[in-house]
This record gives C-alpha cells, structure tokens and sequence, in this order.
C-alpha cells in the first residue's frame, strides 16, 4: 500500500557545484531544463536496477509565490528563483541531477542510502530556505516551500512514475498547510487480512476528508477566478486576498491550529471579501472619507458574503470567520457586536490579518506604512480592536520578517 507523510526532522549537509551544457540550461536559474531532467533521470533509474542505492527525487514548490511577484515586483520574484538555484546547488551532493522543473518549482534527484536519509535532505533544505532572506533591489521577505518527494523501489521502472509519486505528496504538502516535506512511501507487503467493518467505516472517512478538501480548495480557486474578472473596485491591491491568506495562516500556524483548522481560515481569508459584490462600486471606488451613510452600506459586505456562500455546504466552516471578521475584541465591532472570545478565533485571526495587509499596503484611504509603524498600531489597537494573544504573535512574525 502506498501512504504519504509529513516529516520534519533535522538532516545533514552535503555539497558541491553541477557542471550542465551551456544548451541544456534554464536561462534564469542556469539549471538544468524539465526534459533533459526527465531524460537524465530515466538514464539514472535504468542504470541502476542493480545498484544497491535507490535514487531520491523530491519536487519543491515556493509557497505564495504569486503573490510575492505581485507585491514585490517581477524581478524580485526573478531574484528568488536564482537565489533557490543557488542555495540547492550548494546543498546537494555530487552529481546530482538538479533542475528548474517548472515556473516556481525546482527538482533534484541523488544517490540515497535510504528513505531517512533523502527525507533527512528535504527538510534541512525546506529549513535552509525559510530562515532565508530573499533580498534584491532594496526589497527583501522571508518564504516558505513545499517539498514531496519519493524513493525509488524494486518495481519502479520509469522516471515518469517516480515524479508522479512526488508530484502526488507535493499536492499533500500543499493542501496540508503548505511549508513541509511529504514524502512517498512504498510499504513491505503484509498478506491482506478481512477488514472489519470499523477498518471499512475509517477507510471511508479518510477518502470522504480528502475529497472533501478537494472539493474546497477547487471551489475556493473557481470562486477567485470569477472574483477576479469581476474586478471589485474597493481601492485594495489585487493580491490583497492572498496576503490575507498568507499572514492569516502564519499567524494561525504559530498559534498551533491543526492542519485542517488552517485550511478553513485560509480559504475564508481568501473569500472574506465577496460580499462586496453587493455593494455599490462607485462606493467602494471612492476616493476620500466615507459618509456615514456610505459607510454603513460597506459595513454589509460580511453578512451578504456569507449570504453568497450559505447554500455551498463545504463552504459551512467558513462562514461564521468571514460573516464575523469585522467584529472588535471590545465589541463596537459589525454586524453583531461580539465581543472577545465570542468571534470565532478564525475571524479574529482574519480580521488581524487584514488590517496588516491594509496598512503594510495601503489603499486609496492611505498610504502604506513601514514595519516598524505598523506594528505601533497593531499594539496601540491590541485589547480594543484586536485579540492582543494575537497581535502579539503578529508582531513577533512581523519582526522577525516572516510576514510583511
């Protein structure tokens, strides 16, 4: 039976420079192109049917990465690439096949000893590159990556089959909360025993888990897209859902939510906005202070966007984060005035999350700030607007550049 896992455990260093053709490189990264990879590894894994080390591939994707190209620039997002390229081909160890696999994906393949050992590598390479600082043009940010990988076995015959294995774990790296290593795992056969029917029901509970956040995370995606071509005019950057997301789930990870728990503050950071469909535009468009009048129909948006999603029942969690993240820690917030820990945690989170992005980025209302006056007014506004546990956190991420 085949089964994916999360690992994170400390690893080991290994290191020296790959020599490719000057015809076989990507021209950015100086990496190995996708085919002449995938050739190579075939060349390797058919070689080495006898040999008594297995190849290790991993696939590792920079997490966000559209939204670190939207808020930093192009050439910024060019700059993380070659400085990722860089970092692997320190890291890996001699001769191995390392290559640009895709737009923000890199894959390396090596002689390991063992499955410990490869997994070993993958983490202190997801390490390396989160306690990085992604520098050019004056602009610098901390990232995160996500990594699967998989070991060749006995029946593993093609190199196509070896990368859909960690293409495979690198969706459950993903989905999982992004930031982490899967890894494929080829089990030692075990004669098939009757199951039971608690081992039916749990088997079916796994599979209906994972269509369900399936099913969430290209329901969230079709709802983006079609945000996006409606193109709210609210004077917000257009990857100001993203970041949201973004910090929502640092802040929610560093406060030790479970993975599941993050993935449904993620996608209600990413809706939380919707309901501004049913305000005017010309409204949200405008420039300058509100009336209140006017301020009283944008102060709708939370509950017409949970309006919108009420009738999409995978959608259920999400609700009451994205009806209830413009409440207040002391009340005076909307629509209902709750107060502490009445709003739901996930919007209180969501709600942090979007006033950093706000005020980090600014908008027609004002211009951006710095650091340093941002995390003044997270702690002036902690206790009143905001959960102060949570404002914390934020500044501590906000400070040490995991967000902003």
């Amino acid at each position: 039976m085949n089964i994916a896992k999360s690992l994170f455990m400390r690893g080991h260093k290994n290191g020296s420079v790959r020599h490719v053709q000057e015809g076989l490189r990507d021209a950015l990264t100086g990496l190995m192109l996708h085919s002449t990879f995938h050739i190579e590894l075939q060349k390797r894994m058919t070689e080495n049917q006898q040999s008594v080390n297995p190849m290790a591939c991993m696939l590792l994707d920079i997490d966000y990465f559209h939204a670190i190209n939207r808020r930093f620039g192009y050439p910024f997002g060019d700059a993380v690439l070659k400085q990722i390229a860089k970092k692997l081909d320190s890291m890996a160890s001699e001769g191995a096949l390392i290559s640009r696999y895709a737009g923000e994906q890199f894959a390396v393949a090596w002689y390991a000893r063992s499955l410990q050992e490869a997994t070993a590598f993958g983490e202190e390479v997801r390490k390396s590159i989160a306690n990085h600082r992604f520098s050019h043009g004056g602009k610098s940010t901390y990232l995160t990556v996500s990594v699967g990988m998989a070991l060749q076995h006995e029946k593993m015959k093609s190199a196509s089959e070896l990368l859909s294995c960690c293409q495979l774990v690198l969706r459950t790296a993903k989905r999982e909360g992004r930031n982490r290593v899967c890894y494929w795992e080829q089990e030692s056969y075990i004669p098939m025993q009757p199951k039971t029917p608690d081992d039916l029901i749990q088997e079916l509970q796994k599979k209906f888990t994972e269509l369900e956040r399936e099913m969430k995370a290209f329901g969230t995606s079709e709802v983006r897209s079609m945000l996006e071509t409606l193109d709210i005019r609210d004077g917000l950057p257009e990857e100001h859902a993203e970041n949201v997301a973004f910090i929502a789930a640092s802040i929610a990870d560093e406060l030790g939510l479970s993975d599941r728990q993050i993935d449904t503050i993620i996608s209600a950071a990413l809706l939380h906005d919707i309901g501004k469909l049913g305000i005017d535009q010309e409204i949200l468009g405008k420039n300058g202070t509100l009336s209140p009048e006017e301020f009283e129909e944008i102060k709708k948006h939370p509950l017409i966007g949970a309006e919108f999603l009420q009738n999409a029942e995978f959608f259920e969690k999400e609700l009451p984060l994205i009806k209830h993240h413009h409440e207040r820690y002391d009340g005076k917030g909307y629509p209902d005035g709750l107060k502490g820990d009445e709003i739901p945690l996930g919007a209180r989170i969501i709600g942090l999350a979007e006033t950093i992005d706000g005020l980090l980025s600014g908008s027609t209302y004002r211009p951006p700030l710095s650091i340093q006056d941002t995390i003044m007014e997270l702690r002036r506004c902690a206790g009143t607007q905001f959960d102060p546990k949570l404002v914390q956190i934020a500044v501590n991420l906000l400070e040490n550049g995991r967000i902003g």
